[in-house]
């Protein structure tokens, strides 16, 4: 049987959450260019769902849309932009 290489290869874990009761409080979150972020991947909405690599990095908000968001992720030496929606990240309570 051939192998398959998908984005969600060896995810299962990642991608399953435990009976998280996770309602509309995300969007309730005022973001602002600056703020640190943490990556949280829902695995319930699959649009804009960043890459499994990225589940629970810091990132830094660069620009705030309508819908999304954009946040840079510094991995090793490069910085990384992610374009997401809003109920795959959570604020850095630091």
């Amino acid at each position: 049987m051939p192998r398959s290489h998908g984005t969600r290869r060896k995810s299962r874990s990642v991608l399953t959450k435990d009976n998280i009761v996770r309602g509309l409080s995300y969007l309730l979150i005022d973001y602002k260019v600056g703020d640190k972020i943490i990556v949280d991947i829902d695995p319930r909405e699959h649009a804009t769902i960043p890459h499994r690599r990225f589940q629970g990095k810091i990132g830094i908000v660069k620009a705030v849309g309508r819908r999304t968001l954009k946040v840079a992720i510094t991995i090793g030496n490069k910085q990384k932009i992610l374009q997401t929606r809003l109920n795959h990240i959570r604020p850095l309570m630091a």
